[in-house]
């Protein structure tokens, strides 16, 4: 069915109204001609009964115009029991003039379908089939009733009869066609419910990948790089809220952290900074720059050297510079593990709407085909965690040279801009 590129059910009452209002037209041409025919009979003196007989089609039109212009189920009444009231006057007057044999002439159908014509009120298929078949069969019973009135014979009229099969058709074709439209668009939105599941059952899916790899081995790193001797008080203490994390109900929420001046002394000058630096305007309660990712190097006992200005972070929303910490964080602890160097360097920058950050090492480096699909950590913990973001992730490793991941995060909202492409 045509939808005329409107919503659904605007649509469906669209072409209700439409396919009324061509029965209107047609009752109205109808009505019309047999006005015309009245007139002209009782102008050329054939019988003084035509000029009742085009008042009468004239009321009936006027009626008509009242339930086009107003379509209530009082008007819709009125107009079938007048409607009806003239038909009989009508055959009564045509009949006695014994000029037809039985009801069934072109005189007699014309006011017969424009009563079976009627539209009516509401819209639907269901509602235009009782209105019409109602129209109809009060139009063929006063035929019925005035031509015995007068002696004559009655039939029924086959042009009013081929007229009501026609609007019964089209207006079945039309239920028709609205069932199987109803039946597609609860198809297509129970697809686009699922599709749309899916899609944050897999986010949460990878976060939940993703903070129970960060969390485990950056304790495990820092465990193993605190060597033998009693785990620090404050290493405990973040296990205990990371652990704590993971097994309660809210490990999916993102909580910002608190700055925390001796997080990152390890990062000296630098760290100070972030812990302390102003804030971006309007954003009081901006994310703290690289603050997991500076704790993790410092765990991992990692030098980092930062180059660049880090407050360029805060032209991401929370949600960004989170991601953007946490793969960083990820960086980090592999080259802790796997790079064989005691130092890395984070590159800060941005431009062009994006902001970038580099995680460059100087280590053994690796294959990036060599990595095995059971690892996680760049797969989820850093690409995917970007992506999510809106960002993108690129690397370049060399055996024996070193490992440069390049973070790149457009600025701005990534839950705004997330949100706008499922839309």
């Amino acid at each position: 069915m045509m939808t005329l590129g409107l919503p659904g059910d605007l649509a469906r009452a669209t072409l209700s109204h439409a396919l009324a209002r061509a029965g209107h037209a047609a009752a109205f041409v109808a009505l019309g001609i047999g006005v015309l025919i009245s007139l002209v009979v009782a102008a050329s003196g054939y019988s003084p009964a035509g000029w009742s007989a085009a008042g009468l089609v004239v009321a009936m039109a006027a009626l008509l115009l009242l339930v086009a212009q107003f379509p209530t189920v009082p008007l819709t009444v009125v107009y079938l029991v007048a409607g009806t009231g003239i038909v009989f006057a009508l055959t009564t007057l045509v009949m006695n003039a014994q000029v037809f044999q039985s009801t069934n002439n072109a005189i007699l159908a014309l006011p017969c379908l424009a009563l079976m014509l009627v539209g009516g009120a509401g819209t639907g298929s269901v509602i235009a089939i009782i209105w019409a078949s109602l129209g109809y069969l009060l139009g063929e019973a006063a035929l019925l009733v005035g031509s015995q009135l007068v002696g004559g014979a009655f039939m029924p009229s086959h042009a009013a009869t081929a007229a009501f099969v026609i609007v019964l058709v089209v207006r079945i074709f039309d239920g028709m066609s609205r069932r199987q439209d109803t039946r597609r668009n609860t198809g297509l939105y129970d697809a686009s419910q699922q599709s749309r599941e899916l899609v944050i059952r897999h986010e949460y899916e990878l976060r939940a990948t993703a903070r129970l790899h960060d969390t485990a081995l950056s304790h495990l790193v820092a465990i193993s790089a605190a060597g033998s001797g009693p785990v620090d008080e404050r290493l405990r203490a973040g296990i205990r809220e990371d652990l704590g994390l993971i097994i309660g109900r809210d490990w999916a929420v993102e909580v910002t952290p608190k700055p925390d001046p001796e997080a990152s002394d390890r990062a000296g000058a630098d760290a100070a900074k972030i812990a302390s630096g102003p804030r971006t305007a309007g954003a009081p309660d901006a994310y703290p720059p690289l603050r997991h990712a500076l704790v993790a190097a410092k765990n991992a006992r990692l030098e980092v050297r930062i180059t660049g200005d880090l407050h360029v972070l805060h032209a991401l929303d929370a949600t960004r510079a989170r991601a953007v910490d946490e793969a960083v964080a990820q960086c980090l602890v592999n080259v802790a593990r796997h790079a064989g160097v005691a130092e890395a360097e984070i590159a800060v920058g941005i431009g062009g709407g994006e902001v970038t950050v580099a995680v460059m090492d100087t280590g053994v480096g690796f294959d990036v085909l060599d990595v095995p699909l059971d690892r996680i950590g760049l797969r989820t913990s850093i690409r995917a965690r970007i992506e999510q973001a809106g960002g993108s992730v690129r690397l370049w490793s060399t055996k024996g040279i070193g490992t440069t991941i390049v973070i790149t995060v457009p600025e701005g909202d990534g839950r705004g801009d997330r949100d706008e492409g499922e839309r």
